[in-house]
């Protein structure tokens, strides 16, 4: 500060004796002033407070210097964004997404909705060079780099950055810009001051592991904390006469107890690797702002944190007012005038609120065919207007399809002539897609109280192709284990064609009221099936399946004697099956879905090759509703399940049956039933079973649930059973134990756990 003070005094001297001609001049080259604004994560809102006062002190900035997330505020305030336009940008952004790398469930294809329900582990592999001795090409050295992806983080920053996206001199932005990365290769400081605005801010923030690095020319960025987190020196080396630092690094010592998260450890890694040059950077500022952060984390995004950490921003800079009038005064005299804030090009277009008219619309490394049916599937077309949210949700579904690791995407101002005057000043969207490796490794785990443990594995040869041919075997290892294997041809717009083949060996308890008195049997069955079918290709919500199958059952002796076990229920079958399955489902959620719909719609004709006369048909159905009022906590689930089957049949497998929260689980005709912890059978003729049922789960806190469970069996002898479900959503699948009783069987109770995905 004494070396401002005295600059300032100079120049009041100078000033006042020189003539109106060297004022000029002296404004034209007045005292430049330059903001470096330090990483910290979700702490550097408070960067928007302080710019927020300086602008209202009639400071002008002249240079803007960032790293991580100080390269962001800088970046989008270089642009041209306004303090208050920044704070409802970094408060209104949904981090959770970016940081999670989700995409809405809806917006995914039923093949990807299927993958992320069993499976706690995917890995996508190539099998290019599989069987060479490079290292490289080895199963492991293909796990991610990271665990967020490019994709989302640069397509906000294109979102914002319209008019700034493509190869430029970061001093011809309304502010001049500059931020720092760290080359992997090399391991040290890269400043970048050219190039794409929006692919620089996201090289500058890519915290290694939890971002994926940004390749750029020969260089693999990451996170320019590493090796320079408060860049002064590069200011400097701008232009700037005079220096406001901006830092949000805690200034509390630490102890073991703030070492205990990922983030932390990072945060706390990037001061002691950076503390020397911190240092001389800190000494090269005119005015060192600290802002109280205490709290706050790199990851506390919510809309109240940033709120307060800009509120904290502004009060800390408050408390500089002096410095920073002195400034203002040394600035205004160096230019003989007084000078305001001065942008030198536009102001970026935000496409989240300046919706464009969109001329072409064009792909890279995608067929045409290809690329007219992800334009049908997404809805875009040409000359129309959009906003971000628009082309956002058509990228999602494009990745949502599971066929592409990256989609990013530029909306840039036309240069072409149209033919149509209306469109004189439209953009291009020019769509870049990452094609994903093409084989997938699987796996998933589970446990519960009826099967005992079970291991899901998977193995998809192009599972993750376009077109073309696919491979998928999957095998559940367990007490009933169970064996797919597909083979696909699909056709991009047209449909997927298929040939598979199933097998189950199936062991559960079982009653049937007409024949055994109430006594509960062990069965066992073995099911070979092979399956023909058409399946249409990655609709949203809407899956249509039409195929046959053959089905050959066996069934073993059970551990009941008597007339039950020599029935002719039990004798083997086999079955040609026409089958056609409709299925609707916009779910938000595999497990813990808080809205939308689900429904199913099937049929199947069982004709039996040697006899004619066991022909039969059946139409089943299910459908669930979730809704919760006011988003609130509490969400109510009516659902109807049911099976209408034509005819009486003296086949044990072609009966109705209820039991188990699990539908499906050991014949494909079984419902699922709160209270009957086994299966019931039923055989009336013609046989209607239907299932009406209401859950009431609440969100008690956090991942943690209960759930209220009634259903009635409609029928003369009405059956019923409740439940009470307590549940916790881990990162691993969720984790429940039920309750339940039913008035079936002499009242009985029961209590059912289980843990992990269901498959």
């Amino acid at each position: 500060m004494k070396r401002l003070s005295l600059t300032l005094a100079v120049i009041l001297v100078l000033t006042a004796f020189a003539p109106l001609s060297a004022q000029n001049e002296a404004n034209s080259s007045r005292l430049k002033v330059g903001v470096v604004l330090g990483g910290g994560g979700a702490k550097g809102a408070s960067h928007i407070g302080v710019l927020k006062y300086i602008e209202e002190m009639g400071i002008p900035v002249d240079f803007v210097a960032g790293t991580s997330m100080g390269s962001i505020i800088g970046g989008f305030y270089a642009m041209g964004y306004s303090p208050e336009e920044l704070t409802q940008l970094i408060a209104g952004m949904d981090w959770s997404q970016y940081i999670g790398n989700k995409i809405e469930r809806p917006l995914t294809s039923k093949e990807v909705r299927e993958r992320n329900s069993t499976m706690q582990l995917q890995v996508p592999f190539s099998s290019d060079n599989f069987f060479d001795n490079d290292p490289s090409s080895s199963f492991i050295s293909q796990l991610p780099s990271s665990y967020v992806n490019n994709s989302a983080l640069i397509n906000l920053f294109n979102d914002l950055c319209v008019g700034y996206q493509e190869e430029m001199d970061f001093n011809d932005m309304p502010i001049p810009f500059a931020c720092v990365a760290t080359d992997m290769i090399t391991g040290k400081e890269v400043v970048l001051r050219s190039g794409s605005v929006p692919t620089a801010m996201r090289a500058s923030m890519a915290i290694p592991g939890l971002f994926s690095p940004v390749v750029i020319g020969d260089k693999v960025l990451v996170d320019g904390g590493l090796v320079n987190n408060f860049p002064a020196d590069v200011l400097r080396e701008m232009g700037a006469d005079i220096i406001i630092g901006v830092e949000v690094t805690s200034t509390k010592d630490v102890t073991i107890h703030d070492l205990k998260s990922l983030p932390q450890v990072f945060a706390r890694l990037v001061i002691t690797s950076t503390s020397a040059k911190r240092v001389d950077n800190r000494s090269m500022c005119d005015v060192h702002i600290i802002p109280d952060i205490s709290g706050f984390g790199m990851l506390s995004f919510t809309p109240e944190a940033i709120d307060t950490l800009v509120g904290r921003g502004y009060k800390r800079a408050s408390e500089f007012h002096d410095q920073l009038l002195a400034i203002k005064e040394a600035v205004d005299a160096s230019a003989g005038q007084p000078v305001m804030k001065m942008l030198h090009a536009p102001h970026a277009k935000n496409l989240s609120v300046d919706s464009v008219t969109i001329r072409s619309i064009n792909f890279n490394d995608v067929s045409e065919k290809e690329s007219r049916w992800l334009l049908r599937k997404s809805g875009l077309r040409e000359e129309n207007r959009y906003l971000e949210n628009d082309i956002d949700k058509a990228m999602k579904i494009y990745r949502g399809t599971g066929c592409f690791d990256e989609i990013t995407y530029l909306v840039k101002e036309s240069d072409s002539i149209h033919k149509n005057d209306r469109l004189s000043n439209a953009y291009d969207l020019s769509i870049n897609v990452k094609h994903a490796k093409p084989h997938l490794f699987g796996l998933g785990v589970r446990y519960d109280t009826e099967e005992g443990s079970a291991l899901l594995l998977k193995v998809g040869l192009n599972e993750k192709r376009f077109n073309g041919s696919k491979l998928s075997l999957s095998a559940k290892l367990s007490y009933n284990p169970k064996v797919n294997l597909t083979y696909t041809y699909s056709r991009a717009g047209l449909a997927n064609f298929n040939l598979a083949y199933d097998y189950r060996n199936e062991h559960f308890r079982t009653s049937a009221l007409d024949v055994t008195d109430n006594n509960l049997v062990n069965l066992h069955y073995r099911q070979n099936k092979l399956s023909a079918y058409i399946s249409q290709f990655h609709l949203l919500n809407l899956s249509t399946v039409v195929g046959v199958s053959y089905t050959s059952t066996t069934f073993d002796n059970a551990s009941l004697e008597g007339s039950f076990l020599d029935s002719i229920w039990f004798i083997p079958n086999r079955f040609l099956t026409p089958f056609v399955d409709i299925e609707y489902d916009c779910l938000d959620d595999d497990y813990f879905a808080k809205r939308g719909l689900y429904a199913d719609l099937n049929s199947h004709y069982y004709w039996d090759p040697m006899d004619g006369g066991n022909n039969n048909f059946d139409i089943g159905f299910a459908l669930q509703y979730y809704m919760t009022p006011k988003n609130g906590r509490l969400t109510i689930i009516p659902q109807v399940y049911g099976r209408y089957f034509l005819n009486e049949t003296s086949f044990y497998n072609l009966r109705n049956r209820c039991g188990g929260e699990i539908q499906g689980r050991h014949f494909e005709n079984q419902l699922p039933f709160i209270g009957i912890p086994y299966l019931e059978t039923f055989g009336t003729v013609p046989s209607l079973l239907t299932i009406a049922r209401c859950d009431l789960r609440y969100n008690l806190f956090g991942n943690h649930y209960l759930t209220a469970m009634y259903n009635g069996l409609l029928r003369i002898d009405y059956a019923h059973g409740a439940g009470l479900k307590y549940a916790y959503n881990s990162p691993l699948g969720p984790i429940s134990l039920t309750a339940q009783w039913s008035n079936i069987y002499q009242n009985r109770f029961s209590l059912y756990f289980s843990f992990g995905y269901t498959f």
